[in-house]
């Protein structure tokens, strides 16, 4: 039952602790955004993205792929976070630096490590040419949540993937719950059934790229299955150059580099690559929005937070 005596017990006392975590990592974040960058897109708001957010795949305009090419570029600046606000004040883009050799070079070797795969097409939309796969519990088309197809093809190599980069998941998870409270809640406030768990900390799990000898250079696309009231987390590795992120409906091009994050609702932006030289491969850590509509089901509980 939905509203059991048991069940709200469990759930409050999930809430309790992420409130307390929540508490801890606010603290955190106002010193750190008082030594960001701020940059406010009066033309764009998140509210409006949402608003017109349609859960398939849509060409982007012939004209802003063009317009492209003059779009502001903000520059890597591994010491100073980036924040991006729409004109509503809802945060659009967040960028950092995992500050961190250690995560960097695990996540660097990690990767190397697993078994190359054909890329897929995601509903007859093309990204490009590199290999990736799903590690991930997810609850597309089926009425109960489960482990994707590609991590069980992949075994113990892709759960010791998970189980190396623990530090990674924990390390962006705080960073999600110091921008955005309220998705850092959403994503943990009920438990998955059968003993399911959220391979990435708050996500419930990733998408791993692999460059190799075609470094990762995404096509233009939305993510339409991602959360709508969420955020995803990209995260490049490799020896590269280029590579940097373009934000079409922001009209922007962020720099990243190897350890360098950010957080954006890649299923409202429609994103992609500039070209990249060398080795470049990424994680992207999600959580779908199927897995609210499972929730909706057994808890009645709907993933329509705005703030």
């Amino acid at each position: 039952m939905p509203h059991s005596r048991d069940n709200r017990k469990r759930i409050d006392k999930r809430l309790k602790m992420i409130k307390s975590r929540i508490k801890f990592l606010q603290k955190r974040h106002e010193k750190e955004r008082c030594n960001g960058q701020i940059i406010r897109l009066p033309f764009v708001s998140l509210g409006g993205l949402r608003a017109a957010f349609k859960p398939r795949h849509t060409p982007i305009d012939p004209g802003l792929l063009e317009a492209s090419k003059c779009f502001r570029r903000i520059s890597r600046d591994p010491s100073k976070p980036l924040f991006i606000h729409g004109s509503d004040g809802g945060l659009l883009a967040y960028r950092s630096n995992l500050k961190d050799d250690e995560i960097l070079s695990t996540l660097t070797e990690s990767l190397a490590l697993l078994p190359q795969r054909t890329n897929l097409k995601f509903r007859g939309v093309y990204r490009g040419k590199y290999s990736t796969r799903h590690y991930c519990v997810w609850c597309p088309y089926q009425k109960r949540p489960y482990v994707s197809r590609e991590l069980k093809a992949d075994g113990e190599a892709g759960h010791a993937f998970l189980k190396s980069n623990k530090r990674l998941w924990n390390r962006i998870s705080d960073m999600l719950g110091q921008i955005s409270p309220a998705t850092y809640r959403q994503f943990l406030r009920y438990p998955l059934p059968d003993q399911l768990e959220r391979f990435c900390t708050a996500f419930a799990g990733c998408v791993v790229n692999l460059g190799g000898q075609d470094p990762v250079q995404t096509a233009p696309h939305r993510d339409v299955k991602e959360s709508i009231y969420g955020y995803s987390c990209v995260v490049p590795a490799g020896d590269y150059s280029g590579g940097a992120l373009i934000l079409y409906d922001l009209k922007l091009i962020v720099e990243l580099g190897p350890g360098d994050v950010i957080f954006f609702p890649d299923s409202l932006i429609h994103h992609g690559n500039e070209d990249v030289q060398g080795n470049r491969s990424s994680i992207v850590a999600f959580t779908q929005e199927n897995l609210f509509h499972y929730w909706g089901r057994k808890y009645k509980y709907f993933n329509n937070n705005k703030r």
